[in-house]
């Protein structure tokens, strides 16, 4: 399938992302994952974090309230903003950037780099997301460690289900088509939006989605160690019928 805008993310990150999405960005599920990346991290305060592709803010705000040191770098201003205001309101301090993950502007900074929620594979071919590798390497001290929350492909193609719906508080119907293009190891979701009185949108994402194999490669080539591997957010190991693929790294 080759019938999508390669630069989708450019305009998917808005408000209606977290409306779509609300579901699994609440507060308490929020501060869970924030725990559980603090801990496998060993993060200690004052530590320097760099939350790549931060959005909203849901981990970066409560590692700062834990006294870690954070970054948050996005695409979205639209998201950002909205990170800075929450940041404002718990009584916190977050850095916020707005920029392309390939592109991190700094060198041996950070004592650990999260990406959460399956932020990567975004672009066009393999070789982008190689370059994201090599900037959150480059962007490391060394010994540091990188951890990337992503979907385990193997259970995206063994539970793969066409079409699914939900309603939220508000009435408005979430529509996801689900596609799976075995030769480009991309998934297609178009999210078709009805609200209440009838008026409709729709948006959606193409993610690449990688096997375990596949990307330790890539972390190899740039220049990332695999130390472990997670099933998801209870510490559970990883599997390939889990449905997330947790990865920690660390740089040579």
């Amino acid at each position: 399938m080759s019938d999508y805008d390669p630069e989708w993310y450019k305009s998917f990150f808005g408000p209606e992302y977290l409306n779509i999405y609300a579901h699994v960005f609440g507060e308490e599920e929020s501060g869970k994952q924030a725990t559980f990346v603090q801990k496998v991290l060993k993060l200690k305060e004052g530590n320097e974090v760099l939350d790549l592709c931060c959005g909203q803010g849901r981990i970066s705000i409560p590692l700062a309230r834990n006294g870690i040191r954070v970054t948050g770098l996005d695409f979205s201003n639209d998201l950002l903003s909205i990170a800075r205001s929450k940041a404002s309101n718990s009584g916190v301090q977050i850095k916020t950037i707005e920029s392309d993950m390939r592109d991190i502007p700094f060198d041996c900074k950070f004592d650990a780099v999260i990406s959460i929620f399956t932020a990567l594979g975004y672009f066009e071919s393999d070789a982008e997301d190689q370059k994201v590798l090599n900037a959150v390497a480059k962007s490391l001290k060394k010994g540091g460690l990188a951890l990337f929350d992503l979907l385990n492909r193997d259970w995206v193609v063994a539970n793969h289900m066409p079409r699914e719906w939900r309603k939220n508080d508000k009435e408005v119907i979430y529509l996801e088509e689900r596609k799976w293009d075995p030769l480009e190891g991309r998934s297609h979701i178009n999210f078709k939006i009805i609200y209440p009185d009838g008026s409709v949108t729709e948006t959606g994402h193409h993610i690449r989605l990688y096997v375990a194999t596949e990307f330790n490669s890539m972390l190899e080539r740039a220049g990332l160690s695999l130390e472990r591997a997670y099933g998801g957010y209870d510490e559970s190991p990883f599997e390939i019928s889990g449905k997330r693929m947790i990865i920690i790294a660390r740089k040579d």
